[in-house]
């Protein structure tokens, strides 16, 4: 990313360390600036000290509205926005960000809010993460979101199986799938853009999870229940198999 001008040091804003990757491998440019708004300062806090390991100064922001003064003052460039947030939501951010400028925004959904994910993407989300934040999945998606994470939005088709990641749309044999919660989304979306490849344990719960620690079994139980909403037999899957001890596969039949 280019470095962008920036203003008077503003609350919660943090230096930027020398350029360079961080923990990883993952670059997000020099000196970049990421704008953070979310009304829980604790988060804001948190993520803000995590990110300093990739070189990252935050700007914090607790509602959509200083969200958009910010922007357009900072000139940031990356917004990680909280769809809920005091004054003027997540959402409405987005959209009054997008027909200004191309600034990559990433969305921040809680649990109750996978309904909101594919308006946002529709809206010109570049992705949306799962909130509470996990550090390294919100740095990895600030590095794609800056190099053109778009072009992982493209329809996918495996099998009988159809993902669009610009709707958040699964359909099987032509119907559509009930709403995949936001993990298991992910997890499909992972395993349809490497067909018949073997992803290991460790690359799933990098790429979705982002590394934090998590219960042993929590890959095990988002897999089992990715195939009964697929309609692949748990107990003899044959879309989503398992190689023991490394990890899983997605083989479309015949």
């Amino acid at each position: 990313m280019t470095a962008k001008r920036t203003g008077p040091a503003v609350d919660g804003a943090q230096p930027a360390a020398e350029p360079g990757p961080g923990p990883g491998g993952l670059a997000l440019g020099t000196d970049p600036v990421v704008l953070l708004a979310d009304a829980d300062e604790r988060i804001r806090q948190g993520l803000t000290a995590h990110l300093a390991h990739y070189r990252v100064s935050v700007v914090h922001c607790a509602d959509g509205a200083s969200a958009l003064l910010e922007t357009g003052l900072r000139q940031p460039d990356v917004l990680l926005v909280s769809a809920r947030l005091p004054v003027l939501d997540g959402t409405d951010v987005l959209r009054v960000i997008r027909r200004r400028t191309a600034t990559p925004v990433v969305l921040g959904v809680g649990p109750d809010d996978t309904g909101l994910v594919a308006s946002a993407l529709a809206d010109g989300a570049s992705a949306c993460v799962a909130r509470p934040y996990r550090p390294r999945e919100v740095a990895r998606l600030l590095s794609l979101a800056d190099v053109g994470g778009r072009d992982r939005l493209r329809p996918l088709s495996c099998g009988p199986i159809t993902l669009d990641p610009s709707t958040y749309e699964v359909h099987v044999h032509g119907t559509p799938t009930a709403q995949l919660p936001l993990r298991e989304f992910q997890l499909l979306h992972l395993l349809m853009r490497n067909p018949r490849t073997v992803i290991t344990r460790a690359r799933i719960r990098s790429e979705v999870w982002g590394d934090e620690a998590q219960r042993s079994n929590t890959i095990t139980v988002h897999v089992r229940r990715l195939r009964e909403r697929l309609g692949d037999d748990p107990h003899h899957p044959e879309l989503i198999q398992t190689v023991r001890g490394v990890g899983y596969r997605l083989v479309p039949p015949a």
